[in-house]
Formats: C-alpha cells, structure tokens, sequence
C-alpha cells in the first residue's frame, strides 16, 4: 500500500545515513548533495599520504619528465572514466557495484568484482595506516608498531559507522588543518638547501631497459590506480540528476588532475627537495616534530575513512548474494577494519610496486570490461541501454562480463607474476585491460546478448520506470524528480520509494530490492518456468545482433 512521507524527513533518518543505499539505488529525496560536499569526500583521496609517498618513488626511479607525463596520461585516461562513470551514476542512482551488474557480469558475477574491489581499499587502508604508524613511532620510539597497528583499525570504525554524512563533516573540517600543514611543507621544501633541480631531475642509476622505456613502467603504475574511477561512481551516485555534468566534472576530471599533476608532483617535488626520503611519514616528523606527526595523522584519518567506507560497500555486496547476510552495511566496516589491519602487521608497505601491479591486472579487467559494455555494447545495441540491476531483472551470470574478466587474467596474471621477464611484469595491466575491452563486444556478439536480461513476471512498482532496471543513463527517469509515493516490503516491513520495489510471485506482495537479494528460498521463482506461466512476463528486449542475423538470412 502507497503513503505519502516527506523526503526530507526521510532522508535525515539515522539509519538511511549509516546504510548509505549500501545495497541499493539512491533515491532522489536522498540524491540532493552538493558538489562542494561530494568533492571534499573525494578530496580526502586525492590529498592522501600514499600519493606523496608514490610520487617520490616514481620520480627517484624515473624522472621527473617521465613523472609528468605519466601523471598527464592519469588525469586524462582516469579521470575520463571518472565523470563517465560518476555521471551515469548520477542519472540512474547506482554506484559500481550495480552499474557492473546490468554492464555484463550478472547479478553472481558482479560479486566477483567486490571481492577485486574490497581487496583494492584493504591494501590501501593497509598502505596508508603504515604511513600513519611509521611518523608516530619514529617521533616517539617507545610507541610499538604493533600497538599502533591495533589502533589505527579501531579507530576508523565509528569514523566510518554513520557513512557519508560524518564522513564529509570530518573531510571538511579537516581542510583548513591539512591546507595549513601542506603550506609549510611547500615553504620547507622551497628553502631547502638541496641543489638538485626538480624539473630536469633524473635517476643516476638507468631504469631496468628490460622491463621497458621508463615512461611505459609509469604508466603502468598510473594504471592501478583506475580505482579511482569507480570511487567517483560510488560518491556521484549522491549527485542530483539535473547537475550530473556539472557534478561529475568535479568528483571525477577535477578530483583527479588534484590526485595525479597536484599531490603526486607534490610528493616528487618534496622527496627530492628533502634528499631523497619518500616516506612522508618520515620526512615530515624528522623535519616538523610533532607537528609533522600530527600532520600525517590528521591526512591519514582523511583518506582511511574512504577506503573503509568503499571496503564495506563492496563486502555488503558480496555477502548479501553468496551467502544472503544483510545485517547493514556498517557491520562491514568492521571486517574491512580487521582486514586491512592484518595487511599492515603482514608488511605488505615493503612490497607497494609489487602489490599495485597486482592489483591492477585485476581492476583493469574488470573496469574496462564495464567500459566496453557501455560504450560499446549499449550504444550498437549489443546489450540494453536499460542499466538492470535487481536480482528478478538479471540473469545469476552472464557470459559477456565474466569471460572477458576470466580470459583477461588468465592471460595477464602470469605476465604479472613475471613468467615473461620484466616487460612482460610491465605489460601485464595493459594486456589485461585491452582484452577485457576488445573481449566484451566480441562476447556479445557471440551470445547475441541473451545473457543481460531474462524474462520475468517481476515489475518494477514505480510507473515512473521502465518495467525492469533504473532506465537508460540518458534518461535519468528515476532522479528528476523526488520520489513522495512509498510501499511497504512484503518481507522487511520497512516503507521504501516505490522505485525499490519489484512484484514478488513467491511471496505474492511488493518486495524491495535487498529483501529480494537475500531471499534464498525462492529459487527465482519470477524467472523459472513456472512463475512465468503465473503472470504477464516482461521479455527480452531483440537484440541487434539478432535482427541483423535475420536481416541477412531473408
């Protein structure tokens, strides 16, 4: 039954702001955050200690020139995806999670991607907290790492509990302390009395020749980085519909020009002015004191609250399909906290080229396998324009997304691991980014696109929708306007938007869309044979392939 309820009133409730639509789309009373505020949230990324600290690396091994280029390449290739992927999220409310079920991989297949997407945010909070426990006990040695360890993941647990909402009151009141600390950085580094010049700087010893031109090994690292991306579409997914452009410029294109030709430079420029050292966590407390500690801590706390965050998003996505547990998403706060805190006693800061070179064969696959689905095969008709992502509207996997991921890894992994030698190490995130764009097209061509959408007696119960999914990203059906008509869930009881909602034939009532997840009795009733016969099913938009093919044949 529809009731009426102010979205205001419902968009400042407690519980809504800790879950942050962990599970499901933002609705429009919920989707009215400014750009300012959103930015400030990716604000935290850009400025963390890990960009200061990689800059540094990159630069003593490559060059600055080589740096620069590198850090061009990031903004233009990443930040690109970023306002592509943060704009669609704005106009259909869903983050990358979602985006990637109805972008090729299915409803199971897409729980894959979490696993590769939460391990992405262990590593970094893992990274960053190492920063943060390194200046405090090289200020204060009596300090043990380990106990430092063990507060780091217990602090960033209720940082991170109420979602988005403390988040950006911290992110901004933090602006002014880490902006004041950065200035005397710069002034530092500025009257340094080092001679060597930064924009002519180059390494004394020869990169490796055999793991490729040094400019190649740059970009290669830049490549791991594409998470930052699908961070853009988990924080613009908070952008009203009718300022996406405009939103999506600054979370994506904007955050990362500040991330890549900003605070990376930055790094390059402060590691050679301080003779060498590019451990910020380091440098920073030997030259400020305690107020160089205070300064790492103060930015750590900035950027591990994302990564906790994101962590727990990706684990609330993948535990509601594999195992149908939905106790919210702040719970998996804590998971990602352990985690990420087993990481830092594992040392795995020791092994950072290593580990992002890794990590980014897999977040390339995945990513760009998305892209192509949606550049490609949604513009050729390849696959609906229609972003599907409820359990009743997609298929468990679909054969386009997850065999271009498998075959992507099963190619690039073994480069990573070195079985090719250096350049192969160095080619592995490229080759494994450029299967996973030239593998999707070709696999939905081969499977005609009948893997994206099956049919199903399971309606949307908004009328504002299209029968199934959140409606093209062009259309933007679903933000224009605040939703005011609610329903209540046949199974939680809870009163949601009427956009969550599909018609449930198992338990014969409105059923939202996490309930319908986690549901793991009903063995797809809406879709089998039998609950076909039981109503009016929607099917299969035809696809082009198809009509091509029969085209051809007359």
């Amino acid at each position: 039954m529809a009731t009426e309820s102010k979205p205001e009133d419902r968009a400042s409730d407690w519980t809504e702001r800790r879950e942050d639509y962990a599970l499901r789309y933002v609705p429009a009373a919920y989707r009215r955050w400014g750009a300012a505020s959103l930015t400030g949230v990716m604000l935290g990324v850009s400025t963390a200690m890990f960009f200061l600290a990689w800059g540094g690396e990159l630069a003593k091994a490559y060059g600055t020139m080589n740096l620069l280029a590198g850090m061009l390449f990031g903004t233009a290739f990443i930040g690109g995806l970023a306002f592509m992927l943060a704009r669609i999220a704005s106009a259909t409310g869903l983050d990358s999670d979602l985006i990637t079920r109805g972008s090729g991989f299915g409803f199971m297949g897409s729980a894959i991607t979490s696993l590769i997407y939460s391990f992405n945010f262990l590593m970094f909070f893992a990274f960053e907290g190492t920063i943060m426990a390194t200046a405090v006990h090289d200020h204060w040695p009596v300090v043990p790492q380990w106990l430092l360890y063990l507060v780091i993941g217990l602090v960033f647990i209720p940082l991170t509990w109420w979602g988005l909402t403390v988040m950006n009151w911290l992110m901004w009141a933090t602006i002014p302390v880490y902006l004041g600390f950065l200035g005397w950085t710069v002034y530092l580094a500025a009257t340094s009395t080092t001679n060597v010049p930064f924009w002519s700087y180059a390494p004394k010893a020869p990169t490796s020749a055999a793991a490729g031109p040094a400019l190649l090994q740059v970009v290669a690292s830049v490549l791991a980085l594409i998470s930052e991306a699908t961070i853009a579409a988990d924080i613009g997914r908070f952008i009203p519909a009718r300022s996406r452009t405009s939103g999506a410029l600054a979370v994506g294109l904007a955050s990362q020009a500040i991330t890549f030709l900003g605070v990376t430079m930055l790094g390059a420029w402060f590691s050679i002015s301080f003779h060498g050292s590019t451990n910020p966590g380091a440098y920073l407390a030997s030259l400020m004191g305690v107020w160089g500690v205070l300064f790492v801590v103060v930015t750590q706390l900035r950027i591990n609250v994302t990564n906790v965050y994101s962590g727990s998003l990706a684990y609330a996505n993948f535990f509601c399909r594999v195992l149908h547990l939905t106790p919210g998403r702040q719970y998996w706060v804590i998971l990602t906290s352990v985690l990420g805190t087993a990481l830092m006693f594992g040392g795995i800061f020791a092994h950072l080229t290593a580990v992002l070179t890794f990590e980014g064969v897999f977040v390339m696959a995945w990513v760009m396998a998305v892209v192509a689905d949606i550049v490609v095969n949604k513009p050729l008709g390849l696959s609906p324009r229609n972003f599907l992502f409820k359990r009743a509207h997609t298929y468990r996997y679909n054969a386009v997304g997850v065999g271009a991921l498998g075959i992507a890894l099963a190619v690039a992994v073994p480069l990573a691991f070195g079985v090719v030698g250096p350049l192969g190490r160095t080619l592995a995130p490229f080759v494994s980014g450029a299967l996973a764009f030239v593998l999707s097209p070709s696999l939905a061509v081969l499977t005609r696109g009948r893997y994206y959408q099956p049919p199903t007696v399971a309606r949307n119960l908004d009328p504002a929708l299209p029968p199934v999914g959140a409606g093209a990203a062009t259309e933007a059906r679903v933000t224009e306007q605040p939703e005011a008509a609610q329903a209540d869930c046949v199974v939680c009881r809870r009163s949601f938007e009427l956009a969550e909602f599909v018609s449930c034939p198992y338990y014969r009532g409105a059923i939202c869309s996490v309930c319908c997840a986690a549901e793991a009795s009903c063995s797809d009733l809406c879709k089998s044979p039998a609950g076909l016969e039981q109503g009016d099913p929607v099917l299969p938009e035809a696809d082009v392939v198809r009509r091509l093919g029969a085209r051809t044949a007359s």
